[in-house]
């Protein structure tokens, strides 16, 4: 048995010493940009392109009739009503608190209303209100 653990211990300490090694790398110099660079210049062009999009559907938005924005608002209604009982169903499964699902259908409730009463697109945040 002593000769075992001994064995063992001979094994780890040479498995030990030989994993230490004298050479040293360096990394290569390139004139090239990171990976983390790239990916955040995609992320800004990315975010650049959905910008420009919701701008200029937030224009189409500003020329449609009061009866279309009317319909729209009101598929947004119905969109908050469902999400209404959603959360109502999770608080009654113990999901969410009953006082949590409160505050959120409080707040998209005013979220609706400051919407419909603006007449602002509806699916652009306003800067400045969060």
């Amino acid at each position: 048995m002593d000769k075992g653990k001994l064995c063992g211990l001979a094994l780890a300490g040479m498995i030990g010493f030989l994993s230490i090694s004298p050479i040293t790398t360096f990394a290569a110099e390139t004139n090239t940009e990171s990976v983390t660079q790239t990916d955040n210049l995609n992320k800004n062009k990315d975010r650049k392109a959905i910008e420009e999009k919701l701008k200029k559907a937030s224009e189409k938005w500003n020329t449609l009739s009061a009866k279309q924005k009317e319909e729209v608002y009101s598929l947004l209604e119905e969109e908050m009503k469902v999400e209404s009982r959603l959360m109502d169903k999770l608080a009654e499964f113990g999901i969410l608190e009953q006082n949590d699902a409160e505050a959120m259908k409080s707040r998209m409730q005013e979220r609706y209303n400051r919407i419909k009463e603006s007449g602002d697109f509806p699916f652009i945040r306003q800067k400045g209100r969060k």
